[in-house]
């Protein structure tokens, strides 16, 4: 049995799934992931227009009556493609439970919709370098092969290089579309230049921050020790009531920063803490997007 992906997670998957249909119709995220038409003729469904789509399949009958443009979705007329991207760097085992089994659990039931939509989904684990990588599938029937892969997935002593890992990624890879970036973005270079060569190469970012509890609001003082879990350093300091009063409101403007970040570029952020049952972090995302598309519908 896989161990982060017991028998209760597909339904709750399945739940979501019907939650974020009702939302986002077939596009993940809210977002189309790819403008290439591949000629589908069977029809299954009607979503949102957006900014984009081909006026050819706007359905003029169904806008008459409800005066919103609508544009008709057909099974396999869009060739889409998500991108699974989770930090296995040494950073992400912290935390109870571990960011790098909520990031799994995350990246688990993001597939879970991307393959019931049809879609393409690759899964790849990086640190300083690609560490793993799962060849694309389609369709539910694949979403064991998927799971296995994530619960399997590796982590990685070495310390996080997002960039040089991202540009190793963007490397021969003929199929673009939507790029969900799972990390705690503790990158002491910046997550920054990685999501921009992201963007240069034609991907469409998401960022998906996981963090612990304790390191947004550590519950300890006075004298502790310190261990560097990259470099397996151990250090021991006194540290007073100023001092996390301090490290909190750093943290805080680092995550600021990252919202303040995506918001200039236009791209999707969603933050959660591993105290946060990832079900509640998948609705958040839902709703996020949604009110996105509601923004960008006004617009």
């Amino acid at each position: 049995m896989m161990k982060l992906f017991d028998a209760p997670f597909r339904n709750r998957c399945a739940r979501l799934d019907d939650m974020a249909r009702r939302h986002w119709g077939t596009r993940l995220l809210g977002r189309r992931l790819d403008r290439r038409w591949a000629g589908g003729s069977e029809f299954v469904g009607h979503s949102d227009y957006t900014c984009g789509d081909d006026f050819r399949y706007v359905d003029w009958h169904l806008c008459a009556r409800i005066d919103e443009l609508m544009t008709r979705q057909f099974r396999g007329s869009e060739d889409r493609s998500v991108h699974l991207l989770v930090d296995t760097s040494a950073g992400m085992q912290l935390g109870q439970p571990a960011k790098f089994d909520v990031a799994r659990r995350l990246a688990g039931a993001l597939g879970y919709l991307a393959l019931a939509g049809l879609d393409r989904v690759e899964a790849v684990g990086f640190a300083d370098r690609i560490t793993a990588q799962l060849a694309p599938v389609r369709g539910l029937a694949s979403l064991a092969k998927l799971l296995r892969f994530l619960d399997q997935l590796p982590p990685c002593s070495a310390p996080v290089r997002m960039r040089h890992a991202i540009d190793a990624f963007t490397r021969n890879r003929p199929h673009r579309g939507l790029a969900i970036l799972i990390s705690d973005l503790f990158d002491p270079e910046g997550f920054e230049a990685a999501v921009d060569r992201l963007v240069l190469h034609g991907f469409q970012p998401y960022l998906l921050q996981v963090v612990d509890d304790r390191e947004a609001e550590p519950d300890f003082a006075g004298s502790v020790q310190l261990m560097d879990v990259v470099h397996g350093q151990m250090r021991r300091v006194y540290l007073e009531e100023i001092d996390l009063v301090n490290y909190r409101r750093v943290f805080a403007e680092f995550r600021a920063g990252c919202r303040s970040y995506c918001a200039r570029r236009g791209i999707g952020i969603t933050q959660t803490r591993t105290g946060t049952p990832w079900e509640q972090a998948m609705m958040r995302m839902i709703r996020s997007a949604t009110n996105r598309m509601v923004a960008g519908r006004g617009a």
